[in-house]
């Protein structure tokens, strides 16, 4: 029988509304909910291409144990068995510290899954902790905790703010990083009938195409730009810490860091003219105040932290947080910050790598970029891996694929075969969100304060596991419990663990709602009073001594690199509307990069010509990846551009994973050298 069914889509944050056809186990077709009140039926094709992806033949269909070079399937019992018994002998031979657990964007969107991991690895007593977030995000976490004393917080653009900044983050294409956009471009729209939208990126996104201006920044720049901005507010409001409506420490450091970012020296550190830095300080001046959002194109840089601590002391010194018209902090629908006493502080610090244990443990996680140092050292013998593809998604490709064929164990859950389940010791194949139910997973990045609850679209095929259920059963096979109360994951629902998720709120109004429940579009002025230390911090000590001691982060006039076949070029990121990381979800799109005019000519290469990209001048440096160039003004002179997530085509092998952010771990996969030159 064909009938069609509301849901929502779990592949980004966004979380769009969606209708989907099936003829009993057949998705049919999935398509934009025209009534879902968030996206409004807006859905990008990949959310289009669920169906498609449903019945993908590179689906992971069954389990499967390695025997010598081959994966060979298993019945599901047997490769449960054979993978507790692996990670029972490393934990017996060397201790539960050996194990590590790795989450992927396509756990952090399976709720039920997420929760159990972080309870297996509590229970297991584990200090290896590793995420994706290392790789893209880490640094927003790091800093928003230097600074407001919590880790749950995430501004969302207010509804009514009339300046937008968009930093490095391209939300027409990705739909936010960790502030939600669907249906970005009516949201757009909406922004710019109301006010002013202007783009800070290396390259002309295709959200500058709907920008009031387009500020074509010098990649690792966007700092200057945002401590120009800062020191200009201070001075045309003579501002003083007794003058800011929420309390503060830190103004003078602040001020003291912004001080020598005049018009002059950031237009020439930018190459922004300096037409267009004025304007952009003048709309600020008009409006008051102003949301600032970043993207992955800063947070993966060097100069990452200086951006998130410049774009947050922005926002708090022009009372643009917490506040209407500039950005609001989303309490949850589920998790309700808002009626907490105080918001829950950063928690003691955890062991920092012994590979690096410079490096703070932001958020109970180690840096990503030193699996295969720890993985080399003897320190991880065995790994669980929930919905990510690690040999795309981490510097090093060759060190780290290597590193991990060494590994007693790679246990890895996912829905389709990737780069890395290639390398697994054990695979299970595992539901696809529509074959599931589900809530929006992290509440606090959805633009509304808002909840949805999803049934299984189509009736979960056999050789396809929940990921919580693999989890919680080979948890129970090393005795540990990894659902909680003693519960046998044989009698337990995959709604029984997510009504635990909804921390108390009606989960049978949320069953019973045919579609989303949105309480109000924003909440304002909850977060005075609730900081754990009372304060903002607008000059966190981490921060400023990385800024004092970097004397390549500090002040200096760059010209426009004079470009040759030895000199390098500088590498930014970028995403596609076809592809989720590593899924590819419609094929259509391919891994050109991306040069400006200037330098195609210097290096004498045309639209369409194969060229190699290195990581070092060397001739024959075995890193290089070939790929198509294609020459476009859309890209800054001294810029190119290679998006991310390909097997073939893997960025990842031009990053050296050994510089990494001394702070957060953060990988340099936006800003890092590479030379480009014509294949012969």
């Amino acid at each position: 029988m064909i009938e069609t069914k509301r849901s929502f889509c779990r592949i980004c944050i966004a979380s769009c509304g969606t209708l989907v056809t099936v003829d009993g186990d057949t998705v049919l077709e999935v398509r934009g909910d025209p009534d879902h009140p968030l996206s409004a039926g807006y859905l990008c094709p990949k959310g289009r291409a669920l169906g498609e992806f449903h019945h993908d033949p590179l689906r992971i269909n069954g389990a499967f144990v390695r025997e010598g070079s081959s994966l060979v399937e298993a019945s599901y019992p047997e490769a449960l068995n054979s993978a507790a018994d692996a990670l029972a002998q490393v934990i017996t031979t060397h201790g539960a510290n050996h194990v590590g657990m790795f989450l992927g964007s396509g756990g952090f969107v399976d709720p039920a899954a997420s929760s159990v991991v972080r309870r297996f690895r509590a229970q297991l007593g584990t200090d290896q902790n590793y995420s994706t977030a290392t790789v893209d995000a880490i640094s927003k976490v790091m800093v928003g905790s230097l600074m407001a004393g919590t880790m749950s917080l995430v501004p969302h653009v207010d509804h009514e703010t009339r300046l937008v900044l968009f930093v490095g983050s391209n939300p027409v294409v990705s739909h936010g990083q960790s502030t939600a956009f669907p249906n970005p471009v009516v949201w757009l729209r909406a922004a710019m009938a109301r006010g002013e939208v202007f783009v800070a990126d290396p390259r002309r996104t295709e959200t500058a195409e709907h920008a009031t201006a387009h500020l074509a920044l010098r990649p690792g720049t966007d700092h200057a730009m945002l401590g120009f901005l800062l020191r200009d507010v201070i001075a045309r409001r003579n501002l003083q810490p007794e003058l800011l409506t929420q309390p503060v420490v830190g103004f003078a450091d602040l001020v003291e860091s912004v001080s020598a970012y005049d018009l002059v020296t950031a237009s020439a550190i930018t190459g922004v003219p300096s037409e267009l830095l004025q304007q952009l300080v003048d709309s600020l001046d008009a409006n008051g105040r102003i949301a600032v959002v970043t993207g992955t194109g800063t947070s993966m840089s060097k100069t990452g932290n200086l951006t998130e601590w410049f774009a947050w002391a922005l926002m708090i010194i022009t009372d643009s947080f917490d506040r209407p018209g500039g950005m609001w902090f989303n309490p949850g629908y589920c998790t309700r910050l808002d009626e907490r006493a105080s918001l829950p502080p950063v928690p003691p610090a955890l062991p920092s790598a012994p590979s690096r244990p410079s490096v703070l443990n932001v958020a109970g996680e180690w840096p990503a970029s030193l699996l295969a140092d720890e993985i080399e050292s003897g320190r991880l013998k065995a790994i669980v891996v929930l919905g990510a593809s690690v040999i795309t998604a981490v510097p090093g490709t060759d060190r780290l694929r290597a590193a991990l064929a060494k590994l007693d164990a790679l246990i890895i859950l996912d829905v389709t075969h990737n780069a890395t389940s290639e390398c697994a010791t054990h695979l299970f194949g595992c539901q696809g969100q529509l074959e599931r139910e589900d809530v929006v997973a992290l509440d606090i990045y959805v633009p509304s304060r808002a909840q949805q609850y999803t049934s299984a679209m189509v009736p979960r095929i056999e050789r396809h596991q929940p990921a919580w259920k693999v989890l919680a059963e080979l948890a129970q096979k090393l005795g540990l419990d990894a659902i909680g109360r003693g519960a046998n994951p044989d009698d337990v629902t995959t709604d029984d663990l997510l009504a635990r998720v909804a921390k108390g709120a009606d989960f049978a109004a949320m069953q019973s709602a045919d579609g989303p429940i949105v309480e109000t579009p924003a909440v304002h002025n909850w977060l005075d009073g609730r900081l754990p230390n009372g304060t903002w911090d607008l000059a966190p000590a981490p921060l400023v001594a990385q800024f004092r001691a970097r004397t390549d982060l500090s002040v200096q006039v760059v010209g426009v690199p004079v470009v040759g076949v030895e000199v390098p070029l500088t590498l930014i990121p970028r995403r596609q509307l076809r592809r989720e990381n590593a899924r590819e979800f419609r094929p259509g799109e391919t891994a050109q990069l991306l040069i400006n005019p200037i330098d195609a000519a210097t290096l004498h290469i045309n639209d369409g010509d194969q060229v190699t990209v290195s990581g070092s001048p060397a001739t024959h440096d075995p890193s290089t990846l070939t790929v198509h160039a294609r020459v476009t003004d859309r890209i800054v002179p001294g810029a190119v551009s290679i998006p991310h997530g390909y097997a073939t085509t893997n960025v990842n092998n031009l990053i050296d994973a050994q510089i990494i952010d001394p702070l957060s771990g953060m990988p340099h996969l936006s800003g890092s050298n590479v030379y480009v030159r014509l294949a012969s």
